[in-house]
């Protein structure tokens, strides 16, 4: 295994799978500012999440036949200028975002991922906009007369709202990620995915901006992290939603290997870029831009 690498990690509904097609499919254009110098593992399954989107449909969690390809993914990344030594892993795991989950409430993952966490020295983390799996908190001020109602029922009150499984994920990530070789801190990129999703006026303030109006608890444990180096990123995979038939129409008439945007924070503000590789060219050599 190389010893420079990156994994993903992501809750159920991230937005993990679709991105990591876009990203296959940026490398493979070298159209970015990273390339794939070798042929990655299990690129079938690449293809076929792929082939979804250029459909114009989102890969399916249901889908046995795309399942069943699955297995752990290994892509070898380097800066499109960089040369052959300068290649890192990035290292999806044949995990669930179910099992994610489990390891934050059960504090138990499995001996090889253990492992490969503690090679890696950099992480993409998923959260989705409006995933009707995230699990918001209760507002306590607003429910506590309708809670002396025995006949109430609070839905998913007994599971772990997201923002505090986001929050353990980051600690997770904290204690297991590796330095690097030159002593900087790892490196997480946070994906906010879905960010066509968001209206105009929300999007205008950025990805952190978003965070701090969503996840407070979440934001503020970004906001204090002292052993890791995070950058926040909004990220629309395709640029809209094909439920809107209207942007699906327009969009298969396009080229649809050129959808989709990252939004960046900057000193000026929010800035979208086309190149849905810029996450991972962050983390692997600090660009932005």
């Amino acid at each position: 295994m190389n010893s420079r690498s990156v994994i993903l990690v992501g809750l159920p509904d991230s937005g993990k799978t679709n991105y990591l097609a876009r990203l296959w499919e940026a490398l493979r254009s070298k159209r970015g500012k990273l390339v794939c110098p070798t042929m990655p593992d299990n690129v079938q399954y690449l293809e076929e999440v792929l082939a979804h989107l250029h459909r114009g449909a989102f890969a399916p969690r249901s889908d046995k036949a795309l399942e069943a390809l699955r297995k752990d993914i290994l892509i070898p990344i380097r800066m499109a200028d960089g040369g052959p030594n300068d290649v890192v892993e990035a290292i999806v795991p044949d995990v669930s975002g179910e099992l994610w989950n489990k390891a934050v409430e059960t504090f138990e993952i499995s001996p090889e991922w253990m492992d490969e966490l503690e090679k890696s020295s950099g992480a993409l983390l998923f959260v989705r906009v409006h995933s009707d799996l995230n699990v918001s908190p209760l507002d306590w001020v607003t429910t506590r007369s309708l809670l002396r109602s025995e006949a109430m029922l609070i839905p998913d009150q007994d599971k772990t709202p997201t923002q505090v499984i986001m929050c353990e994920l980051i600690r997770f990530l904290a204690l297991k990620l590796r330095a690097h070789d030159n002593g900087s801190k790892p490196k997480v990129a946070v994906i906010v995915s879905a960010w066509d999703r968001l209206d105009s006026e929300i999007a205008a303030r950025g990805p952190f901006a978003y965070l701090r109006s969503e996840f407070p608890l979440f934001a503020g444990r970004l906001q204090g992290e002292e052993r890791l180096d995070v950058q926040i990123f909004g990220v629309s995979v395709v640029g809209g939603d094909f439920v809107d038939e209207n942007f699906r129409r327009e969009y298969l008439r396009n080229d649809t290997t050129k959808s989709g945007f990252v939004v960046t924070e900057t000193i000026d503000g929010p800035r979208v870029v086309n190149d849905l590789s810029l996450p991972m060219a962050w983390l692997i050599n600090g660009q932005q831009d």
